[in-house]
């Protein structure tokens, strides 16, 4: 079995939690997420199974979408809903005010992670760490948010937002980063993921209808359909030959460094070399 489930994740369950109930229901024994959704979050989560999940790091180098919900009246150990609060203000900020600083939030961006993550630290979680109580620190590390669009003021607290931004973005540190703009304390109390590269959630299928069905096929996306955007390369036998035997062999170049490659049936992912190409992802099964 070869391909991508584009699953819709339902919030107050973890992104490996999924991964184990499909693993199960399916007896599927390759199988992986890719790229984490929070725990509290709901939305899309792409699922590889079989040798697609060689595709792990293509796909996760992707622009992603989300619908947030910050509230800048108190902050928690977490930046989240399900953290302890720790702080509170009373000063009442308006959209206006959320608008002005919008543009000082988007760009390249050095964020630092919240402390309850998965960042690793000395060989140990920072969540670990944080639920122990110990103190460290998390270096910043650069993230592109590229756009960030108020879309309404749910409360008088309450804002609620469409941000895009690359992979390894955390939501919560804009929610934190926008507070201290504001001049007060703020934390994530909703998050939705609705976009993450190729992936929507106008496409997806929500976890427990698939986990009903007694079969995959129905929902099984292949890499050819999943990169769609992604160019062809045709190549002939011998070339195929060369290869995957770390051959170098001309061809004919794109505007992008990354080929889906094609032998009379789907090869691989493969980059750009100078002028020559070199295969990233091995995905050809024999019949």
């Amino acid at each position: 079995m070869l391909g991508f489930l584009n699953v819709y994740k339902p919030s107050d369950m973890t992104s490996s939690a999924v991964v184990q109930k499909l693993k199960k229901k399916f007896h599927i024994d390759k199988i992986g997420h890719m790229g984490t959704l929070d725990p509290m979050a709901c939305g899309v989560l792409p699922i590889a199974i079989g040798k697609a999940t060689r595709l792990f790091d293509f796909s996760l180098n992707k622009t992603k979408k989300y619908i947030a919900i910050f509230d800048f009246s108190y902050t928690t150990d977490s930046l989240d809903a399900t953290g302890s609060i720790i702080q509170k203000t009373d000063k009442v900020i308006t959209s206006r005010d959320v608008l002005n600083i919008i543009p000082n939030c988007v760009g390249n961006v050095s964020q630092v992670p919240p402390n309850f993550s998965a960042k690793n630290v000395n060989g140990k979680r920072a969540y670990t760490l944080a639920r122990q109580g110990i103190e460290f620190e998390l270096k910043p590390k650069d993230v592109q948010i590229y756009d960030i669009k108020l879309l309404e003021q749910v409360s008088v607290t309450q804002f609620k937002f469409e941000i895009t931004c690359s992979s390894g973005t955390y939501i919560r540190s804009i929610a934190r980063d926008m507070a201290t703009s504001l001049g007060v304390v703020g934390c994530m109390i909703f998050l939705e993921r609705v976009e993450t590269g190729e992936f929507s959630k106008d496409s997806s299928t929500e976890l427990e209808s698939i986990l009903c069905s007694d079969s995959l096929s129905n929902f099984l996306i292949s890499p050819t359909q999943a990169f769609s955007n992604v160019p062809v390369c045709n190549i002939n036998k011998e070339q195929f030959e060369d290869l995957i035997n770390g051959k170098k062999f001309s061809f004919s170049r794109f505007n992008t460094p990354t080929f889906i490659v094609y032998a009379s049936k789907l090869v691989g992912l493969a980059k750009e070399n100078v002028d020559y190409l070199s295969l990233s992802a091995f995905l050809y099964e024999e019949e």
